[in-house]
């Protein structure tokens, strides 16, 4: 992949027109996998959808290779849109295009690789393995998100159990806890301490390690499951020079003594040690032995969709500057690392992203190239022989992305389509990024904001104003009254103001009002 995300996109969206004008190498190559429930989906963006026991048992690589992704793969190859994707079509068709869409930038990405050729020539392939793993071992987490569930929050479920769902209407129940095991989104009764899913991944493990180019753990909060600690020595035992690391983590355990145990693995992990790979050969140097740590990087993703109190609001259980504290440790103890800021992008998210992109920045120049450090030297081996020292090249150390929500659909940024005042703040943002974009040749510093960062932001612009044309009247008044009921419920619930915290959203806000006056 060349230094420019945006031009490869561009050419792997050309590259996958000559086999398919809705082709995409995420479909083969890439899994997330929900162990809780025995769920699957591609990407993210596509619903997750069941793991049939059956199917596992004839082999553990159905954790990825279901019957039914075998068929979305099928309409890919013929040329249709598996109406899962719809995210990616959503992006595509959007005015003002042509937009690239996350199929394009996937893609694109390094660790599609050599696993491109094999999907060409392995077709509708059943057994691949996959090149881009995302796992959640377990639902525990200390979040409850507002745009979050029972089945991917365990503080989500007590609170469900306490109080019950969320009645938005005399039909719809949201959250309630019989609905979503009714549609297998609940953990499986048995996931503490008997999962049939999560035995299968350790099944497949070895097998799947060898290929892997990217393994991610999510949750839950996957600083609070032992598994995720499990893979963090296995990986220490057994060096992968292929091999990025990630962890998408709060960075708010309940339990502080967890951040400092997960920084103690990475630190393991990062030393630079001598090993050998028999099934690698490595071009550096000539030979299959290596100076280097036990993976080629580690990346944390830390999900936050805003800044202070309106962040804290979004994510109850936030302490945003505790956050940031653990975030600059991290950066600080840590070396051949990342961090990738993930804002959920949704309507609560627009007040603040100005403040959210001036944090990217301000970390970007604390961290920056300047501040890396480039070799480490290996001392000689018993016999005399001077390994070369490990170099490690200069790299952007701290990223973000703002892929936009969903659903719950009251709470997606398209709602602001009406409202030109929140529309000027998008565009007041994407002036920021312009004004602050980096400089590509006089040097890279990694201060600035990338080129496709920038093209994201915008894209999500395009489709918020879209909302215009696309959301029907009666439409947007459910959504507001659904907004009014909900955000009331929470400030009840959890001791919360919304209005005072997002005064930016006022005339919205009072326009959920006047639609739920209608309504009684």
């Amino acid at each position: 992949m060349s230094s420019d995300y945006f031009e490869d996109a561009k050419h792997a969206r050309d590259k996958l027109n000559e086999i398919s004008p809705t082709m995409c190498m995420a479909k083969w190559l890439q899994v997330s996998m929900h162990l809780p429930q025995g769920l699957t989906q591609s990407c993210y963006h596509p619903p997750t959808h069941k793991i049939p026991l059956s199917e596992l048992e004839v082999t553990p690589k159905a954790l990825h290779n279901t019957v039914e992704k075998v068929k979305q793969r099928k309409e890919m190859w013929e040329g249709k849109r598996p109406s899962g994707c719809q995210y990616c079509w959503n992006i595509e068709d959007a005015p003002d295009g042509p937009h690239l869409s996350d199929r394009h930038y996937r893609s694109s990405e390094w660790w599609v690789g050599d696993g491109w050729q094999e999907v060409v020539d392995g077709g509708r392939d059943e057994n691949i393995n996959p090149r881009y793993v995302e796992v959640n071992f377990n639902q525990a987490c200390n979040f409850k998100c507002v745009y979050c569930s029972p089945h991917l929050s365990t503080e989500w479920e007590k609170e469900i159990q306490e109080y019950g769902p969320f009645k938005l209407s005399e039909k719809f129940y949201h959250n309630n806890i019989p609905s979503l095991e009714a549609s297998g989104l609940m953990p499986i009764h048995s996931s503490a301490k008997d999962n049939p899913y999560v035995a299968a991944f350790w099944k497949w493990w070895p097998d799947l390690y060898k290929d892997l180019k990217v393994f991610r753990m999510t949750g839950g909060e996957p600083l609070m499951d032992k598994n995720t600690f499990k893979v963090l020595d296995y990986v220490n035992k057994h060096p992968n020079s292929s091999l990025d690391l990630s962890i998408t983590s709060n960075m708010c355990p309940p339990d502080q003594r967890l951040f400092t145990r997960f920084i103690d693995k990475l630190k393991a992990i990062e030393t630079v040690r001598i090993w050998e790979d028999t099934e690698k050969f490595n071009p550096d140097s000539g030979n299959n032995w290596y100076v280097a740590p036990a993976c080629k990087h580690f990346s944390l993703y830390i999900s936050v969709d805003g800044t202070g109190e309106q962040a804290e609001y979004m994510r109850t259980g936030l302490n945003f500057n505790k956050m940031l504290d653990n975030t600059r440790t991290f950066l600080q103890e840590t070396h051949g690392t990342e961090i990738s800021f993930i804002n959920t992008f949704n309507l609560l998210s627009i007040p603040s992203l100005k403040n959210f992109l001036q944090m990217i920045l301000d970390l970007r120049v604390e961290f920056g190239y300047e501040k890396q450090s480039d070799y480490v030297e290996i001392p000689p081996d018993n016999d005399g022989f001077k390994h070369p020292p490990f170099k490690r090249g200069r790299r952007q150390r701290v990223w973000f992305d703002i892929p936009y929500l969903r659903m719950p659909d009251w709470m997606s940024a398209q709602n602001a389509a009406f409202y030109p005042e929140l529309i000027d703040i998008l565009e007041d943002c994407v002036k920021f990024m312009e004004d602050n974009v980096e400089d590509e040749y006089y040097g890279r510093t990694y201060h600035g904001f990338k080129k496709y960062e920038i093209a994201k932001v915008k894209r999500n612009l395009a489709w918020i104003k879209s909302g215009t044309n696309e959301i029907s009247n009666e439409e947007i008044t459910r959504r507001r009254v659904f907004s009014w009921r909900y955000f009331n419920q929470i400030d009840h619930r959890r001791k919360t103001d919304f209005a005072k915290t997002f005064p930016e959203l006022n005339k919205w806000w009072n326009d959920c009002y006047k639609a739920q006056q209608r309504e009684l």
